[in-house]
């Protein structure tokens, strides 16, 4: 019976499409373009570590029937200037490789 519960529990590990990180490296810094038209950027590893667990970590569906207005776009740039971007919203949700994120990511542009 034990054994039967591992598999299960394998198996649903398996099918688990989001366990994946979308951004990998190590980024050093994050360059967010509001809305607005304001441009932060930050270099604290704190922040850019919280915003990329919350693109890697938190569920994600696939945008193929989605319409999307897009609120705020970010890029995270490595050590080599190679960069990754993505779009998020002022709830908290993100746009990263094709997928919606059900992410937390602080309001960095607020109201």
């Amino acid at each position: 019976m034990k054994r039967w519960l591992l598999y299960c529990f394998l198996f649903l590990g398996a099918c688990n499409h989001y366990s994946d990180p979308l951004i990998e490296g190590e980024m050093v810094k994050l360059t967010i373009e509001c809305k607005s038209g304001e441009t932060k950027e930050f270099v604290d590893q704190k922040t850019i570590h919280k915003v990329l667990k919350e693109i890697n970590q938190s569920r994600r569906e696939g945008t193929e029937e989605m319409e999307f207005s897009i609120e705020h776009t970010a890029t995270f740039e490595d050590s080599d200037g190679a960069t990754e971007s993505f779009n998020f919203f002022s709830g908290g949700k993100a746009l990263a490789s094709g997928y919606y994120i059900h992410s937390n990511i602080e309001d960095f542009c607020g109201k």
